[in-house]
C-alpha cells in the first residue's frame, strides 16, 4: 500500500538504462513546459547555471528526460548549452536589448503608422476586438512575481498584430512580428526581475494606443508605441544596473 501511495504522490523515477517507454516523450514535454515557464517568470536569474541532476531530482525523472528538455529550450533560445560547461539560462545581453529595442521602435512604429493611415472599419473592428480579448484575459498567474499568464501573453501578441494589421506591407508586418517574438523573453522578464514594474499600468498603455489608432492619430499612436516598448527596456536596464552592483532579483535562483 505504501508503494502505491508513493507512486500516486510523485512521478516514478526511472534510470537511463531501464528506459522510460512510451511515457518518456510526455515526461519530456511536461518538464520542458515547466522549465520554460520558470525561465520566463524569472525563477532562474539570467545566466544562471542549470544542473540536470538537481532538476531531475526536483521533477522526479531521469537525467535523459531533463537533458532532452533543456536541449529543446536551447533550440528556442531560452537556454544555452556550452561544451564542458553544461546548461545555463540565456544571459540578459544589454547591448542586444538596446539594439533590439531601437530596431523594434523603427520597424513596428513604421508598420503602425501605415496601418493607421490605411485604417478602415474592418481594421477598427479588429483592433477593438483584440483589445477586448486582452482586457478580458486573466493577466497575472503570480501576483507576487508579476508573472503573466500564457493566455494573456497570446492575447497580447494578437493585440499588437491587430494594431499593425492594416499596413499594406506584408514584409513590414512580418519583420515587426519577428522582432516582437525575439523580444518576448525580455518582455516576460521585465515583470519578475524589475521592482519598478509593479507600478506600471500596462492596461492603460494598451488602451491609449488603441484610442490613438481609432482616432486615426498616427503620430500619437507611434509615440505611444515607442514609449510602451522603451519602458520595458528601461525596466530591464535598471535591473541590469542593480545586478552589476551586486543586487539580484528576489526569488531568482540557480538549479
Amino acid at each position: 500500500m505504501a508503494a502505491r501511495q508513493d507512486k500516486d504522490r510523485r512521478p516514478v523515477r526511472r534510470t537511463d538504462k531501464a528506459g522510460e517507454g512510451d511515457a518518456a516523450p510526455s515526461r519530456t514535454v511536461a518538464v520542458q513546459t515547466e522549465l520554460r515557464a520558470r525561465v520566463l517568470a524569472g525563477r532562474f536569474a539570467p545566466g544562471a547555471r542549470l544542473s540536470p541532476r538537481a532538476l531531475a531530482d526536483d521533477f522526479g525523472v531521469s537525467l535523459s528526460v531533463v537533458r532532452e528538455a533543456l536541449s529543446r529550450l536551447a533550440e528556442q533560445g531560452l537556454v544555452v548549452a556550452a561544451p564542458q560547461l553544461g546548461f545555463s539560462v540565456v544571459s540578459l545581453d544589454v547591448a542586444d536589448l538596446i539594439d533590439l529595442t531601437k530596431v523594434r521602435v523603427l520597424i513596428e512604429g513604421a508598420a503602425l503608422r501605415e496601418a493607421v493611415e490605411h485604417a478602415d472599419v474592418e481594421y477598427e473592428s479588429l483592433v477593438v476586438g483584440a483589445h477586448h480579448r486582452l482586457t478580458r484575459t486573466p493577466f497575472l498567474s503570480d501576483l507576487a512575481t508579476l508573472t503573466v499568464t500564457e493566455e494573456w501573453a497570446a492575447a497580447h501578441a494578437i493585440f499588437h498584430d491587430a494594431l499593425i494589421s492594416a499596413s499594406p506591407s506584408p514584409r513590414l508586418r512580418s519583420m515587426a512580428a519577428s522582432l516582437r517574438d525575439r523580444a518576448e523573453l525580455y518582455r516576460r522578464w521585465s515583470g519578475p526581475l524589475a521592482a519598478e514594474a509593479a507600478t506600471r499600468d500596462v492596461a492603460c498603455e494598451h488602451r491609449a494606443m488603441m484610442d490613438a489608432a481609432l482616432a486615426h492619430d498616427a503620430d500619437r499612436a507611434v509615440a505611444l508605441l515607442a514609449d510602451h516598448i522603451n519602458l520595458t527596456t528601461d525596466l530591464l536596464l535598471a535591473y541590469a544596473e542593480r545586478t552589476a552592483e551586486g543586487e539580484g532579483p528576489a526569488g531568482a535562483a540557480t538549479a
